[in-house]
């Protein structure tokens, strides 16, 4: 939006800083914020057989499943 009127962004804030630049660094933080809540939340939320493979953990009682060596204690 502030592409639109060239006027805007060279608006000073305080000293040097425009509201161009305060527009930019506001981008790039809300930018790096998503990306780190979607990390997180994709990784608290994934599918436990994943995680299972990821972690290295065998899940025999997961869904009453047959162990993967064949064997019914």
């Amino acid at each position: 939006m502030l592409s639109c009127f060239t006027g805007v962004p060279a608006v000073r804030v305080h000293g040097v800083l425009t509201l161009g630049i305060v527009w930019g660094i506001l981008q790039c933080g809300l930018f790096v914020a998503t990306a780190w809540l979607h990390e997180a939340r994709s990784t608290r939320l994934s599918d436990p057989i994943e995680q299972s493979l990821t972690s290295g953990a065998v899940r025999t009682a997961a869904s009453g499943a047959a162990p993967v060596n064949g064997s019914w204690r």
